[in-house]
Order: structure tokens, then sequence, then C-alpha cells
């Protein structure tokens, strides 16, 4: 019902009341009542809802309702004032009949969380109110998606057609059984879907552009997180790359805007604690859950798409989240659609849309308020639920196919018949109603924030900020990311020290033996310079996964994570190559003077070869295959070395290997240099043998090519292989 006494507006629909009171921007209060019920508690209100019995069967039109609301004690940013209405309803829709089954259960739509909201004022930046006013309202039609057959067999469908509309502030609920294409149908509305599709999806009754990105969120069903990072941390870093800060904005104010919206997840007493994985010990299932939330709370997205976020939580942790997504959706009037199995009573009553999908495939048979869900199938199959049995069981065994009860295909006719085309004529209204464009919201929330100082213009891209500013955040948790992974580090270096003396000893004299001996020496330090970057893909793919879900979400282009990651890796890089060779010529006894030209060509090498190993991980989709590609590059390098496969040994044919071989042309200029060192006759004898050329520059000039080649090769294979595929 629509009640429009003394300016209050109320909605009041299958047992449930909504009020939105004058003056109260974006505070909206829940309650559900019973008929005759007194004395009910809303959450922020005190009041007494009675409901006329004449309203179950009589005229909506004609049925009083008389409702008094008394402001709370302890809410300074709300009037203490009352009024008192009498007057008609006037219904809103013709389906006016509370449900009493939801009404035996026993729920509250209410989270101690919300409290904090209003204590949280609304006067500073980024607060509630500010965002409260902006519509974020999708629309769907005939939203269908098939796999191709295989040659000779006819396409496989997953998803048949579907349509549908989402008002801002509505949390909504995908069900259905396993086939029935849930997380299919939320991947093409929230745009990630690689595979084609067919239908169209609104945003505002505008088709999505380049900036849909900037006002959605997604929260994979496996939360992926740096482990190192904090709660924080992760989610200031969101934040930095989907917002704009007004000018003079302090890193101490963002981080009490931070620390606001942790408060409201219950994140707050953790903040400092570390994500985690399975080798780090870090914060529970439920608060990383909680953490993909907030994520997409702070960088401002008015719709949030969560992939089964209760998998993996206890019956108490599921409520929760989902409480909190409740808040998120009344508080903040973001649009939220969330991919979940069976839930309990209690979580059920928390979503006012339910789209309930049958499976093989997948059709829709129910789309619409959840607390009309049962009192559709009802009508369906003609007689009522079972007494005490959860409503969410007794809908999804009605459409699950082999179930004791199912009756899916009678489900979707009756969906077809008699509910599909009341749908389809409400999309194609609202597709007509073209409200503000992504663009002119992103205006809207920057004015807003331009009123605590100067704001950057809106960028028309799908990145929020330049990529200076990418850069420079990506790179200083990357920064952040390699000073807490010690393990990693200081093992790093500490290997290179102890392979630097374990070499070192088996060498001790090599400075005072002849050029035959000496040359075998730096064969053997080439040679495991060669192989020493193989021990990083395993990190670069397992980063790498979380890079492809960033981008995925337009925080930053892949340039800032592969400039920083590249940085970075050099400089640990060098580290552990300085600290090999120093120590290593030092036990060998050489001649001090040769050190900068060993030095020099070693390093070009590692960073030659570290190049190629980093492409070869891009490439590969997991760890195993990328040591099986990079087989071949090493069998072409390493086996034509200019040491043991000369210009004078290897086939007429096969010289050119040589000649594109950095570690040919690294052992070539040593020995050249040592030759210079030392007086000894055997070098020229030597040089002659190999074959060697005293042509420093055409080494250096192919391991730079070698070395842009497979960052080029890298750079294009990170944007184009191994995305995220849905």
């Amino acid at each position: 019902f629509w009640l429009k006494p003394c300016g209050l507006k109320s909605i009041v629909g299958s047992g449930t009341l909504r009020a939105v009171f004058p003056g109260l921007p974006a505070r909206m209060a829940s309650h559900r009542c019973e008929p005759g019920a007194e004395g009910s508690r809303l959450p922020n209100l005190l009041g007494t809802c009675m409901q006329s019995p004449t309203a179950k069967g009589g005229s909506p039109a004609a049925s009083p309702c008389a409702i008094s609301f008394k402001m709370e004690e302890g809410r300074p940013d709300v009037p203490a004032t009352s009024s008192t209405c009498g007057t008609n309803c006037v219904a809103a829709g013709s389906d006016v009949e509370a449900n009493p089954i939801w009404s035996r259960q026993k729920s509250h739509f209410t989270t101690g969380s919300e409290d904090v909201f209003w204590a949280a004022g609304s006067k500073e930046l980024g607060s509630d109110d500010d965002l409260g006013s902006l519509e974020s309202v999708l629309t769907f039609k005939d939203v269908a998606f098939s796999v191709p057959g295989r040659r000779g067999e006819k396409d496989k469908t997953i998803l048949e057609p579907v349509s549908g509309h989402l008002e801002t502030g509505t949390l909504a609920a995908v069900m259905g059984p396993s086939g029935s294409g849930k997380t299919t149908l939320m991947d093409i509305l929230a745009n990630k879907k690689t595979a084609p599709y067919s239908g169209s999806v609104h945003f505002n009754g505008r088709k999505r552009d380049k900036l849909f990105a900037r006002m959605t969120a997604y929260v994979p069903q496996n939360d992926v997180m740096p482990a190192y990072l904090t709660v924080k941390e992760v989610v200031l870093f969101h934040c930095a790359l989907k917002c704009q800060w007004p000018a003079g904005f302090t890193a101490d104010e963002a981080g009490k805007l931070i620390d606001k919206r942790l408060k409201f997840l219950d994140l707050y007493e953790v903040r400092d604690s570390r994500i985690g994985d399975e080798h780090i010990r870090g914060i529970s299932g439920g608060q990383r859950r909680r953490v993909s939330l907030a994520r997409g709370i702070v960088s401002g997205a008015r719709l949030l798409f969560c992939d089964e976020p209760t998998s993996g939580l206890s019956a108490t942790d599921a409520e929760k989240c989902v409480r909190y997504m409740r808040s998120i959706a009344s508080r903040l009037r973001t649009t939220i659609v969330v991919v979940i199995h069976q839930p309990r009573v209690e979580v059920a009553e928390l979503f006012d849309h339910l789209l309930l999908l049958t499976a093989l495939p997948g059709r829709a048979v129910y789309n619409g308020p959840m607390a009309g869900a049962v009192s559709h199938f009802e009508k369906v199959v003609g007689q009522p639920m079972p007494v005490r049995m959860n409503p969410m069981d007794y809908c999804m065994d009605l459409v699950t196919p082999e179930a004791r009860n199912a009756c899916e295909d009678l489900c979707v006719e009756y969906y077809q018949a008699h509910c599909s085309p009341n749908i389809d004529q409400m999309v194609d209204q609202h597709l007509q109603l073209q409200r503000a464009t992504t663009m002119e919201l992103l205006e809207a929330t920057r004015q807003s924030m331009s009123r605590y100082g100067d704001v950057p213009p809106v960028r028309n891209s799908k990145h929020a900020v330049r990529f200076r500013r990418q850069l420079r955040v990506v790179f200083g948790r990357q920064v952040t990311m390699a000073l807490r992974d010690r393990q990693g580090v200081l093992t790093d270096w500490a290997v290179a020290v102890a392979k630097a003396f374990l070499v070192g000893v088996a060498y001790l004299r090599i400075g005072s033996l002849d050029a035959t001996q000496q040359c075998g020496f730096f064969f053997m330090l080439l040679m495991s310079l060669c192989i020493e970057g193989m021990k990083n893909m395993p990190k670069v793919i397992n980063e790498r996964t979380i890079m492809k879900m960033e981008v995925s979400e337009a925080l930053y282009s892949e340039w800032a994570y592969i400039v920083s990651f590249s940085v970075i890796q050099w400089v640990q890089q060098l580290i552990s190559n300085t600290l090999y060779v120093v120590i290593l010529f030092a036990l060998s006894g050489l001649d001090w003077s040769l050190l900068g030209p060993v030095f020099l060509w070693t390093s070009l090498l590692s960073i030659t070869f570290d190049s190629m190993y980093l492409m070869v991980a891009s490439i590969a989709k997991d760890t195993a295959t990328a040591f099986v590609l990079s087989l071949p590059f090493l069998m072409v390098f390493l086996l034509y070395n200019g040491f043991t496969a000369t210009r004078e040994t290897v086939p007429g044919f096969m010289v050119w290997a040589l000649e594109v071989s950095p570690v040919a042309y690294a052992m070539e200029s040593v020995v050249i240099a040592a030759s210079k060192v030392y007086d000894d006759g055997l070098y020229p004898m030597l040089i002659s043998h190999f074959g060697y050329i005293d042509e420093p520059e055409r080494g250096i000039e192919v391991m730079v090519t070698g070395f842009l080649l497979f960052r080029t090769v890298q750079i294009v294979c990170m944007r184009v292989l191994n995305n995220v595929q849905r």
C-alpha cells in the first residue's frame, strides 16, 4: 500500500512495512508487521502498526490504516517529532494479501551495525547522505546464454531468455539448483561475461558504456587478495584507485573514512591484521568475505555483485554477511545482486527481491518480491506449503529437477503465462525512462566532494585516476609486499650467499691456475646465473591471478603492475647477483681488475634470462606449464653457449643459434677480458680455438634486443592471455 498522510510515505506489502520520513534522506527503517500487532519496535523508531483485517479480502482503498511513530531518544541528527495519521490506504498493486507463511517465522530486520551509520554523522567526506540520492537502476531484457556444440551437434542452452528490473537500494537474490545459470546471469549483468551472449543490460535505462566498471564492484566466490597486506591496506588500496580526493585531503582523513566503513562491517578490530592464506596466518573466512564487501563500498560502487558470498561460511557467519549487505543496500542505497544457495528463513527474509531459476536449461520460474514467493508457488501447485517447512526449501524442491516433489515444467508454464508478460511490460516502461548517465552520476559525486576542496575533473575513462597515480599506488603496494615477505627476500639473498660460498670453495685457487681452468670457472658462473630466475615463475603466476582480478575491476592498467613488478624484480635480482658474484670472486682469488667486466656481463645475462622467465610465466597458465615452456629456450641458449658448442664445432646451418645466444656473447666477452688481465699464453690459443671475436657492442646489442623482445611478448601475453574466463 501507499500511505500518504501528513507527508509520511510508507510502503506496506506482504506483511512488510518500510517507512521513509521527510527530512531524513536515505534513512530507511524496515519492520515486519502482523495483523493486530502493537508496540512493534522498529530499528530506529518506536511505533504501533495496526493493519485492518478487512485488508485481506475487502477493497484495499476502503481499508483504514492508523500508524503512529515516535522518534527514539539518543538520535541527535533526527528531530524528535511524531505524527498520527488516520486515512484510507491506496493500493499500489493488486496483491495486497499479507503472507502468513513468513509471519510464522521469527525474524528481525535489524543489525547492530546500523547504529554505526547513525553515529558516524552525515557531514563528513564520503558520508552516506552524499551517496543516498544517486540512482542505480538495473534493467535487463531477454538475457540468454548458450555454449556452441561440437561439430554436428546443436548449441547447449545454459540460460533461456530472462528479463527483470531492480530499483535503487534493492537487495536481490538469484537462486536455483545446480546448472540453472545463476552465476552466468550475474556475470552477464556485471559485464564480466567473456563469452558471447544475447539480450541487453541497461544501467539507469541506458546501455552500459566503458564507465560502467567504475559504478560496479564484483565479489567473487573465492576471495583473492594479497596475503601480506592488512585489512585496512587492502581497503585503502581500492579507495585510492577508485576515488579522486579533494585537494589537501590528508592520509589521516582517508584513514578515518576507511575506519568508518570497517566499523560498519565489524572489521575495525582486525584492521591491522594481515589477510593471510593457506601458508600465512590471517583473518577468518567470514572476515575475508566482509573485506571483499568493504572494497566495494569504499570504491563508491552503485551496483554490487556477489557470487555465493555465504559459501564456506557457517550458518551464523552467513547470516551476518547477508545482514551487512542488507544494511549496505538500505543505508547506502546500493543495488546488490547476490547468487546464493538455499538460505535459512532468517537470511531469506533479508532480501527484497528473488529471481528463482530452474535447471536444464536455466529458466525463470519466479521474479518478484521475496515475501511473495511462497504464495506464488502455492497458487501454482494449488495447495498450501507444509507447516514448519523452510519456505526456501519448499520453493527449491518444486523447481529442482528429479526432486521428489518437483514440478519445474508446471512452474515454468505458469510463469510464462501469468508473470512474464507483466515483467516484459514493466521492463519496456523502465527502458523508456532514461535516468542520469554514468558520467552525470560521477560528476554528481565529484560535486558533493568538492565542498571539501578542489576535486579533479571526472575522467572519461574506465580508470578513475591517471596512470601516474596508478603507478604510485601499485608500486607502493608491491614494495610493501616485498618488504613483508621477509622469508622470500631474505631466503633469496641467503641462498645467493650460500651458493657463492659453496661454489667458491670448489674454485678456491682458480686465480692461480691456468687459462683452461679459469675458462671452466667462467662457464660454470654463467650457467648458474642462467637458471637462477626460474624460481620467480611461481610467484609471478600467483600474483598474476590477483592482478587479473583487479584489472577486470578497472582499478589500474596492466602497465602499472608490469612496471612496478619489473623494477622491484630488477632490484632484488641485482642485489642477489652482486652478493653472489662479489663473494665468489673474492674466494676464487682472481685479479680484482677483472671484477668489472665479469659483473657487467653477469648482470646483463641475469636480466636477460629473468625477462625470458617472466615472458614464459605470462604465457603459461600454471607453474608446471611454465617450467615445460622454458625448456626450449634453455636448450637453445645453454647448449649453444660458446664453450662446449662453438663456431668451430657446430654445423654451419646452426651457427645462427650462437649468434642469438646471450650466453655465448657473455662467455666470449669474459674470456677476452681475462686475456687482457692475465699474461697467459693459453688465452690466445683458446680464443682462436673457440673462434671468439672481440665485439662487446654486438653482445650488448643482442642482450638488449632479447630483453626488449621478451618484455614486449610478456606485456602482450599479460594483457591477452590467461584472462579471467566467465
